[in-house]
């Protein structure tokens, strides 16, 4: 500790006014680093800081606006998965990246294999980010080490330690914006949702190797709909399918939101959750919303998911349900059981205040 705090003293922190943060990843793994992105700002209230990542990204922006105050349109790189790249255009974008005179970017894309070099291309005064041991870094302290069985929220953190910023807490956050409060208020009376009434099960998730099968959600629908909770299914509109698969075997009351609503924007899916008893979902971008917003909930993984770094770190709030227990689903439904006993204790009026 005593070596790293005098490393950390040849960084300038009074030099920051412009910071560039690399993550080009989906909303999950962007909630995920949230925490390390508000301890920069708590650290810089008056730098600018711009988001570099793919094109849906600028919404993302938009809706933190209290970290971000620009994004700039990531081109992919050779080796992610994420997009198709066009070799044009990653020079176009090296030059621009040089052409902002970044004082300090942050590599948030993962381990750093791919997109450490990269970073510093960018020719900032000082680059930071993760690396996996035994890669070359250029600075041992603002690189730390780790590996991809670390939990996503922590790791990011390691980053802040080395710059000598203080940690702000490993709580999610997601806002929800003014419109968004009108549309959920349409929406419930709609659909006639009453809050702490019904349950969200979210059927998809974005790798198809990670759903918990039709079967097994409606067999929990059915168990729980003896209750007299309402199921919702969310989901969107490509998994049309999976959500018509599951109602075809609930055999009590069932609102489908994408064959009522068609497409809806995730901050009124949000809200919809919010005002929800439980949500019952698979490892996917919507498991890391319900944390963000203190949703009680039922996280269903595969044996292609991640417990370890991708789980709700509030372990009594949110129920973390391995891929061997999956298997019975007993064993779910007494998970169920348990936090639907603990929400109908403090069933809330409609949630419109975060």
């Amino acid at each position: 500790m005593n070596e790293q705090f005098e490393r950390t003293n040849y960084f300038d922190k009074s030099s920051i006014h412009r910071i560039g943060i690399v993550r080009a990843l989906y909303l999950g793994d962007m909630l995920c680093c949230i925490p390390a992105v508000r301890a920069l700002r708590a650290a810089f209230p008056n730098a600018i800081i711009t988001l570099i990542g793919l094109p849906w990204e600028k919404y993302f922006a938009e809706r933190f606006q209290h970290y971000f105050n620009a994004f700039i349109e990531f081109p992919g790189w050779p080796g992610l998965p994420e997009q198709e790249i066009v070799p044009k255009r990653i020079v176009t974008f090296l030059k621009e990246m040089q052409q902002q005179r970044f004082d300090l970017v942050v590599q948030m894309q993962g381990n750093g294999s791919l997109t450490n070099s990269m970073c510093m291309l960018f020719n900032a005064r000082y680059t930071a980010g993760l690396r996996l041991a035994g890669d070359y870094t250029p600075d041992e302290i603002l690189f730390p080490i780790s590996d991809d069985t670390e939990h996503e929220i922590l790791r990011f953190l390691k980053i802040t330690d080395a710059l000598g910023i203080p940690q702000q807490g490993t709580m999610l956050e997601f806002p929800i914006l003014p419109k968004e409060y009108e549309n959920f208020t349409i929406m419930r009376e709609q659909l006639n949702l009453q809050p702490g009434k019904y349950i969200c099960m979210h059927p998809g998730a974005r790798n198809p190797l990670r759903r918990w099968s039709p079967e097994n959600f409606a067999a929990i629908a059915n168990s729980i709909g003896e209750q007299g909770y309402t199921i919702v299914l969310t989901g969107s509109q490509e998994e049309a399918s999976i959500l018509q698969d599951v109602a075809s075997r609930i055999i009590y009351p069932v609102t489908n939101i994408v064959e009522t609503l068609g497409h809806i924007d995730i901050g009124e899916l949000a809200l919809i959750m919010k005002n929800s008893a439980l949500l019952i979902s698979n490892d996917t971008g919507v498991s890391h919303v319900a944390a963000a917003l203190d949703i009680p909930s039922i996280i269903i993984f595969s044996i292609y998911s991640k417990i370890e770094r991708w789980a709700p770190l509030d372990t009594f709030l949110h129920r973390i349900i391995s891929a061997d227990k999956a298997k019975d689903v007993r064993y779910v439904l007494r998970n169920v059981t348990e936090l639907l006993s603990r929400s109908a204790a403090t069933s809330p009026e409609v949630s419109n205040s975060f």
